[in-house]
C-alpha cells in the first residue's frame, strides 16, 4: 500500500513523498527494516530521489508499530531532514539512495525524535510556504495543525502545533490566507508573493546541486 505526504522543507522546497508502506524486513534476512519510496520536488518538474529508508534497531524499539502514524511521521521527516542536510541528490533519472533512520534522530535519554529546532521566524516562513505550495491558485485546503510538521519542526516542544496555528492566524489577520478550523487556503496576498517562494525554492535547490557537484569533482 502506498502512502503519500505533501509539504515543504525548512529550506523552502515543496516536496511530495510517496512511500511503499509499511516498513518490512530487508530481503537479506538481517535485523534491518527497510522502506522504499520516492521524494519528488513538487514544483511541476522532473527532479526526484528514489529512497531506501533503513530503520535502525534503536528506532525500531522506540516505535509502537511499524505501520502506525508515528512510524509514518518519522519516515517522512527523516526524508525531509536528509534533504535539508543536502544528503539527498535530486535527479531526473532514478538512482535509489540509502537514508538512515537512526539514533541521530532519536534521543534515548529524552525519548523523543528530533529533526530540527525551528525559530519563530522559521515557523512563520514554513506555514506561509506550505500554504502557498499546497493550496496554490486552486486554493486547495491545507492542514495547519499537522502533528507530522510539529515533529519535524520541534518534537521536544509540546506547543509546536499551537505555534503553527498561531502563525497561520497571523497570516490570516494580514489577509494572506483564509482559515477554516485547522485548514487554510491561499489568499490573494499570499499568491502575490509567488516570486519570493519560488526564489527560496530555487536557492535551496542550487545549493543542493552545488554540494553534490563539489563531491563529484
Amino acid at each position: 500500500m502506498d502512502k503519500l505526504f505533501t509539504g515543504v522543507t525548512l529550506h523552502g522546497m515543496p516536496v511530495r513523498i510517496e512511500l511503499q508502506w509499511p516498513f518490512h524486513r530487508s530481503a537479506g534476512g538481517s535485523d534491518w527494516y527497510v522502506l522504499h519510496g520516492t521524494l519528488r520536488l513538487a514544483d511541476g518538474g522532473p527532479l526526484h530521489a528514489d529512497l531506501a529508508l533503513n530503520l535502525a534497531q534503536t528506532v525500531r524499539e522506540a516505535l509502537p508499530s511499524l505501520d502506525g502514524d508515528l512510524a509514518f511521521w518519522v519516515a517522512v521527516n527523516t526524508a525531509r531532514k536528509t534533504l535539508d542536510d543536502k544528503d539527498l541528490e535530486l535527479l531526473k533519472s532514478g538512482k535509489r539512495q540509502p537514508v538512515a533512520v537512526s539514533s541521530r534522530c532519536y534521543s534515548i535519554r529524552h525519548q523523543h525524535f528530533t529533526f530540527a529546532t525551528a525559530t519563530p521566524e522559521q515557523v512563520a516562513d514554513f506555514v506561509a510556504r506550505k500554504v502557498f505550495w499546497g493550496s496554490g491558485s486552486e486554493r486547495q485546503p491545507v492542514l495547519i495543525a499537522d502533528p507530522c510538521d510539529a515533529q519535524y519542526l520541534g518534537a521536544a516542544d509540546p506547543n509546536m502545533v499551537d505555534k503553527l496555528v498561531a502563525a497561520a492566524k497571523d497570516l490570516a489577520a494580514r489577509g494572506m490566507i483564509e482559515l477554516a478550523g485547522d485548514y487554510a487556503r491561499a489568499g490573494d496576498g499570499l499568491l502575490a508573493r509567488r516570486e519570493e517562494f519560488v526564489a527560496a525554492k530555487d536557492h535551496a535547490l542550487e545549493e543542493l546541486h552545488l554540494k553534490h557537484a563539489f563531491e563529484r569533482a
